[in-house]
């Protein structure tokens, strides 16, 4: 069992390119067109992703259609799974046809929603615990600083608990574990060795693709802005959104294939103690 970020990184860009029409093919079915879908199916979206827009009308608007801004989200996001899955199964090296890869992460749907649930429960309470008593000081020390500052360990414990989750979709398409609790077990067992590393890594590649993101959702939205509303400028916006969704979709999609990979290895050391 070993991890090394430099290999697995080029190890991810490596499978993306080799498959790069399977999984640009897959990407746009689960992920670009459902980004359309919201922008057209929720016209605010512009309004928005307008970095120029009266944030308190944003914040009156968003208030408004949060319950079916929420329904709309929940369902973009089970199809992203399945996108998730059948790329990771299209990436594995039994190499499946498209329909297996399919069939595969439609039958590990529902315990994918399982692991989903029990991750949002674990981070609600983890939160809670790590928060209070940043609160409890700051209210006895008529601080709120003090309880902001309860805010960075929390960032530190969900980027840890995402890290021990990573696995759990690889161990799932690859190895047909379908039990979620299962499938988390043998996540946390498989990067428990190399944890904080592999929580490095994660946030590295999360904070860029967010940093990315936010500047391509500016611009968007700002040109958008610029000429001005209709249907054709929310399929733009969608299509940005929905391309940029596609590039992340497969690069996270073949950074877990590949991090499985050397987590579920052998140990360089110890085959070559074996030789020895």
């Amino acid at each position: 069992m070993n991890f090394d970020m430099n290999s697995c990184w080029s190890r991810g860009v490596e499978l993306v390119t080799s498959n790069f029409q399977l999984l640009s093919a897959i990407a746009a079915i689960f992920f670009l067109l459902p980004n359309v879908a919201i922008y057209l199916l929720m016209p605010d979206m512009q309004t928005l992703s307008d970095p120029m827009a009266d944030q308190q009308v944003v914040q009156a608007r968003m208030a408004e259609i949060l319950l079916p801004f929420m329904g709309v989200m929940i369902v973009s996001l089970i199809v992203q799974f399945v996108g998730y899955g059948t790329m990771v199964g299209l990436m594995s090296d039994e190499r499946p046809t498209v329909g297996q890869a399919l069939s595969t992460a439609l039958k590990a749907m529902p315990s994918l929603i399982a692991i989903f649930v029990i991750f949002a429960l674990a981070y609600i309470l983890g939160a809670f615990l790590i928060i209070l008593p940043f609160s409890i000081l700051g209210g006895v020390a008529g601080s709120p600083f003090l309880a902001i500052l309860g805010i960075l360990p929390i960032l530190v414990f969900v980027t840890w608990l995402m890290a021990r989750f990573s696995m759990s979709l690889p161990v799932m398409i690859l190895e047909n574990r379908l039990n979620p609790l299962t499938a988390i077990a043998t996540s946390f067992r498989l990067t428990k060795p190399k944890q904080w590393q592999i929580l490095l890594f994660w946030f590295v590649i999360f904070v860029v693709m967010t940093i990315i993101s936010v500047i391509i959702q500016s611009v968007s939205g700002l040109f958008a802005a610029l000429i001005g509303t209709g249907t054709m400028t929310l399929i733009l916006l969608g299509l940005v959104s929905g391309t940029f969704a596609m590039i992340t979709g497969m690069l996270v999609s073949a950074l877990a294939v590949a991090m499985y990979g050397q987590l579920d290895g052998p140990d360089p050391a110890g085959i070559e103690e074996t030789f020895e």
